[in-house]
């Protein structure tokens, strides 16, 4: 049995309060209070160094949890250790055991998720656990832990229905995973997040680039941090934004390391940032025809993600292929993909929220499903052509699907 069953057809309101997670966690005693944690927050990014930061952390002998959210094909991609998936078994008796208290504070599908994640955290007793927000931040489920270490990628916007329409209100919203007395991380040089921490009263506060700096050379990057100097650090995911991801990571993982005097390694650290893997993030499913998968689901991670593309593959025309939700910024999305686009073709993820044919504009090319788009794109594309698909995760996890199925 998979958690979401639990859930189907049940609609929730959404409300800013700690006190149902924190009465389940009360049940079961406390699990969350059993290791040490690191909470990662941000518009965009957050995967990506919560999987570099998690591996720089098992490179050095330690015990790890990972908690991500949303999963891109498999449900039990949201709870790891050792960068393992929980198996069948273990989701399932997890949610046999937890089932009552569930229902008993009505959690909702993430709050339930976050019950799992402490209870078999604490369980197979790691050292500690990599944690990534899944909404905002002061009023997520994962902010009941009192971190080591905070991490802040960025702001923009997204979710203003929920977080406020404005980068100060929603830089409010993502320091609520800071504290006083533990270590700030900010992957950007933001006023809006800076300005506040220092108002909160956050004692330590590090930014790029005061506190750590990075340069980027032939596709590598010399790395400075207080007295740590790592130079030619590779990291394994594409495009110039996981330089900065990458190395808020590290300035985590030797800020976590200083504080449990834990020896730390260049090799290791450069070792781990080299071979992380994180599918949906600039993604090469092939080569001929060229195919790139992105996660980007807001406005700008998907001008990013254009301004990367055209940069590692500059004489090529890219047809992209569009799927999302609709309670995103859409049509300002859809703005930008046509602009930068040589062909686009938009289609329907099998989710409720996704946007269907009626919501597109009539002069795009529009296919039922995902495979239809993608065979789509391949009948027009030319030697001199890429193919980019971009979006919603849920459209990464249908198009992985199609291309797990095809190589098996």
């Amino acid at each position: 049995m998979k958690l979401y069953k639990l859930f189907e057809k049940k609609v929730f309101k959404i409300q800013p309060d700690l006190e149902r997670i924190k009465k389940a966690l009360g049940e079961i005693g406390n699990p969350h209070l059993n290791f040490n944690s690191i909470l990662i927050s941000g518009s965009n990014g957050k995967g990506s160094t919560a999987a570099f930061l998690e591996s720089i952390l098992r490179e050095h002998s330690l015990k790890t949890g990972l908690f991500t959210s949303p999963h891109i094909i498999d449900e039990n991609e949201r709870w790891q250790i050792n960068r393992k998936n929980i198996t069948d078994e273990k989701l399932e008796d997890y949610i046999s055991q937890l089932k009552p208290i569930i229902k008993k504070y009505d959690l909702t599908y993430f709050e339930a998720s976050t019950l799992i994640a402490f209870k078999y955290f604490s369980d197979e007793k790691v050292d500690v656990a990599v944690l990534e927000v899944g909404l905002g931040g002061r009023w997520d489920a994962t902010n009941v832990v009192y971190p080591e270490v905070s991490i802040i990628t960025n702001v923009s916007l997204d979710h203003t229905d929920l977080l406020g329409d404005t980068l100060d209100k929603i830089a409010y919203e993502k320091l609520g995973i800071s504290r006083k007395d533990r270590p700030l991380v900010i992957g950007q040089d933001q006023i809006e997040i800076i300005s506040q921490a220092v108002m909160k009263g956050v004692r330590e506060i590090y930014h790029y680039p005061i506190g750590f700096t990075y340069q980027i050379k032939d596709n590598k990057m010399d790395y400075s941090f207080k007295n740590y100097k790592i130079e030619d650090i590779k990291p394994s995911l594409l495009g110039k934004r996981q330089f900065l991801n990458c190395a808020a990571a590290i300035t985590g993982f030797l800020l976590f390391a200083e504080r449990n005097l834990i020896k730390t390694d260049e090799k290791k650290i450069k070792d781990a940032v080299s071979t992380t893997f994180l599918p949906a993030r600039m993604q090469i499913l092939s080569d001929d025809p060229l195919i790139v998968l992105d996660g980007a689901h807001n406005e700008d991670a998907v001008i990013k993600t254009f301004k990367e593309i055209e940069e590692l593959f500059p004489s090529r025309k890219i047809i992209t292929i569009y799927g999302g939700m609709k309670d995103k910024d859409w049509k300002k999305i859809l703005g930008i993909i046509t602009y930068r686009s040589k062909e686009v073709i938009c289609t329907q993820i099998p989710v409720s929220r996704s946007l269907k044919k009626s919501d597109f504009p009539p002069e795009l090319k529009f296919c039922e499903n995902v495979k239809q788009a993608i065979d789509t794109a391949k009948s027009i594309y030319t030697s001199n052509s890429l193919i980019l698909i971009i979006g919603s995760l849920y459209l990464s996890g249908e198009v992985l699907k199609i291309f797990e199925n095809r190589s098996q």
